[in-house]
């Protein structure tokens, strides 16, 4: 039998030996890693190995329906903002309103505020366009764009509810939800500074990273002979060589303001449910039924689609033949993104079926007689070695709650209000975000960056956002304590 960390040791060497050194794809490689994990993964009494495959396949399925739609939706609008020129018409309005050194400000603004609402992945398909169109006009900085939307979104989609994982963690934690959300908002909002800094560093180690996304616009001009807006002009009229008309401001933004308006109402219409502020009459469960339809990610997405394929067949004038060639190209495009994510989804949930978070709670369970600030670095490392092992920041948050609620229940009185432990348990679930995790190929698939490079990025620059925020944290619970606040 072998033991789930040295399960985890063959996982890592697999998959990282294939994609980085024998350049295998990388599905297959994510696939092969999988698979052999499963085959190591002891059997449970009257199992067989044809069992953990069909458990892997579900895992694949699983991680395919919830991205799905959302990944292919996000490709559509991506492409149709690009050729409409509405993400070229919100860059040249970014740069009016800040000028060229404060967009990575305001796009890692965007990213904090987006994910409050609405989950981390939407929030990058949203807003990867306008990173791709200030590249394309720009011609630098792309590693700066892209994290500085990436590293904003992490931050409040690790630490403040409604995310799923945070909501979990402070009941878990016997944590007033108002509590936290005072608390998370607050930590992240003094981490965001670090966030940016930690985008420009990452930006000067990797000036030029190896960009996808160019070639495949090329080649999709090519195979459809028809002009795209991919040339290097900072013009913007120049940008959109299909039509001399260019979306108005509005519509330009209406992809991206429509779905988070829905889905910020719905997610405020629930909390008004739930604290019985509003109750829905027998007379309004239509109108309840609507509104959780309309907020539902994926149909807000839907709707967000189709307003920008209105937008690129008004502004190109394109026949229903050309248009049909444009989402087709991006459909093609995000079929390779569902099924990369989808297979390091399945890697991830066969570390997970191996016990290796069980097995790293073993390690820690038992300690007793902490301090507060060694109880906060503890949660910290704990929670980023879980996340590392298996992949999934709500797993990584949910597991370690669930080690330290019963520390601090039975031995520790905190010196400080218990929100912190939540958020830095939060913060140990950024680290690290690599190829088990479904959210490092969004990011490297969605930003058009090779794995190497989003290694030597995104995980790297994950890992100096959860040590920066921990050590904020670590200061603020003794200068702050909030000890007046409820829990």
């Amino acid at each position: 039998m072998f033991d789930p960390l040295l399960i985890l040791l063959f996982g890592v060497l697999t998959v990282v030996g294939l994609v980085v050194f024998l350049r295998v794809n990388a599905f297959l490689s994510l696939l092969a890693a999988a698979i052999l994990v499963s085959f190591m993964t002891p059997l449970s009494p009257g199992q067989f190995w044809d069992d953990h495959i069909k458990e892997l396949c579900v895992a694949f399925g699983t991680t395919a329906g919830n991205i799905s739609i959302l990944v292919a939706m996000g490709a559509i609008i991506g492409k149709c903002m690009l050729d409409s020129g509405s993400a070229d018409r919100i860059v040249q309005t970014l740069r009016q309103l800040f000028g060229e050194k404060l967009i990575p400000a305001a796009l890692l603004s965007s990213g904090f505020i987006l994910s409050i609402p609405i989950f981390y992945d939407t929030t990058f398909y949203l807003l990867v366009p306008i990173a791709r169109s200030l590249y394309k006009i720009m011609k630098k900085n792309y590693i700066l764009y892209l994290l500085s939307i990436g590293l904003g979104a992490t931050l409040t989609h690790t630490l403040t509810p409604p995310a799923p994982a945070p909501v979990i963690a402070a009941e878990t934690l016997n944590i007033p939800l108002g509590s936290l959300l005072i608390v998370s908002i607050f930590v992240a909002a003094l981490t965001a500074p670090f966030a940016l800094g930690i985008a420009f560093l990452m930006n000067r180690l990797l000036p030029s990273p190896e960009i996808h996304f160019e070639d495949e616009l090329e080649n999709t001009k090519q195979e459809n002979n028809v002009s795209s807006n991919v040339s290097s002009s900072s013009n913007i009229s120049a940008t959109i060589s299909e039509t001399k008309l260019v979306p108005s401001l509005f519509w330009s933004f209406a992809p991206i303001f429509v779905p988070v308006f829905l889905i910020s109402l719905q997610s405020v219409l629930e909390m008004l449910e739930k604290s019985k502020i509003l109750i829905w009459g027998v007379d309004w469960l239509v109108i309840k039924n609507f509104c959780r339809l309309l907020g539902d990610p994926r149909f807000a997405l839907i709707i967000a689609a189709v307003i920008s394929i209105s937008v690129l067949f008004k502004t190109c004038k394109l026949s229903l033949q050309e248009l049909g060639n444009k989402i087709e190209a991006a459909i093609f495009s995000a079929g390779m993104i569902i099924l990369i994510t989808s297979a390091g989804g399945a890697f991830g949930a066969m570390l997970r079926a191996a016990r290796i978070g069980e097995r790293i709670e073993e390690c820690f369970r038992n300690e007793a007689g902490l301090t507060g600030i060694s109880l906060l670095i503890l949660s910290f490392f704990v929670t980023a070695i879980i996340k590392t092992a298996q992949g999934s920041s709500t797993v990584a948050m949910i597991t370690s709650a669930g080690i330290f609620s019963g520390i601090v229940t039975d031995s520790v009185i905190l010196p400080f209000h218990s929100a912190y432990l939540a958020v830095t348990i939060g913060f140990g679930s950024c680290v690290t975000g690599w190829m088990n995790d479904s959210g490092f190929w969004i990011f490297c698939r969605m930003g058009g960056i090779s794995e190497t490079d989003a290694l030597k990025t995104w995980t790297i620059g994950l890992i100096l956002l959860g040590v920066s925020g921990l050590i904020i944290v670590l200061i603020l619970s003794q200068l702050f304590p909030l000890t007046f606040l409820p829990s």
